[in-house]
């Protein structure tokens, strides 16, 4: 069953390395979250585009963030 707030992935580049944030949202079941992540290391041309070189078995060098995704974003005046 899916959920309102789906798990989404945003590759980027962060100092020279490949990272990727994972976004998720407080309803959201570790079975998306494992649906994702193995979606992420699946994709090679993603993964190869942020710089990451590895062989078949090794995704090592991917820093992987897990942050909560909020219902509204909020701006704070002075930061």
């Amino acid at each position: 069953m899916a959920t309102k707030n789906p798990v989404t992935v945003q590759l980027s580049k962060n100092n020279g390395s490949p990272q990727a944030v994972v976004y998720v949202g407080q309803k959201s079941t570790l079975a998306e979250l494992q649906g994702a992540l193995a979606g992420l290391y699946t994709d090679k041309t993603a993964l190869k585009a942020v710089g990451l070189r590895f062989c078949g078995g090794c995704k090592s060098g991917l820093d992987i963030l897990i942050r909560t995704r909020y219902e509204a974003q909020i701006d704070v005046q002075g930061l």
